[in-house]
C-alpha cells in the first residue's frame, strides 16, 4: 500500500578535497511490503530532471535500487562490497558509470524512517566522487488529507 509522504533526500558528494552537499524536499508515496521499503516522487527543475518519475526500492541492509523514469532513464543499484554498471542519462547523453557500495544503513519502518547510502562513482576502474545519500521519509498525517 501506497501512503503520501514528505521525503528530505540530502547528497553529499565528495571529489578530492572537495564536497558539495545538496538538499531536496518532496511529495511523494512510500510504500512497504515484506520487510522492503519502495519511494516514488517526481523529480523537479530543481534536480535537473523535471517531469521523471524516481522510484528508490530498498531491500533491508543489503541492496538499494533506484530507477527514474521519463526523459531521462538511469537504473543505479547500490550493495556493499559490489560493483554495478550503471547507465547515467544526463539528458544530453550517457555515462557509463560503475557504482560501488560501500555501505546501507537502514532504519526504515512500515512508518518511515531513515535510510544512508554510501557508493562510490568509477570510471575504468577509477574514482570519480563517494556519495553519502541520507533520505528521511515522514508519511503525512492522513487528517490532513481529502477524503
Amino acid at each position: 500500500m501506497k501512503r503520501p509522504a514528505v521525503i528530505t533526500i540530502r547528497a553529499t558528494q565528495s571529489a578530492g578535497d572537495e564536497a558539495e552537499t545538496t538538499e531536496l524536499v518532496t511529495e511523494g508515496n512510500f510504500g512497504w511490503q515484506g520487510g522492503r521499503a519502495f519511494l516514488t516522487y517526481q523529480e523537479t527543475v530543481a534536480t535537473g530532471f523535471e517531469g521523471d518519475t524516481t522510484t528508490l526500492r530498498i531491500e533491508g541492509e543489503q541492496k538499494a535500487t533506484l530507477l527514474r523514469f521519463g526523459d531521462s532513464r538511469t537504473r543505479l543499484i547500490v550493495e556493499p562490497g559490489r560493483r554495478h554498471q550503471c547507465q547515467y542519462d544526463t539528458g544530453t547523453g550517457i555515462l557509463e558509470l560503475e557504482i560501488v557500495g560501500r555501505e546501507i544503513q537502514n532504519h526504515l519502518t512500515a512508518e518511515g524512517g531513515e535510510v544512508e547510502l554510501v557508493y562510490h562513482i568509477d570510471c575504468a576502474h577509477t574514482l570519480l566522487a563517494v556519495n553519502r545519500v541520507h533520505i528521511s521519509v515522514r508519511l503525512r498525517d492522513r487528517s490532513f488529507l481529502p477524503e
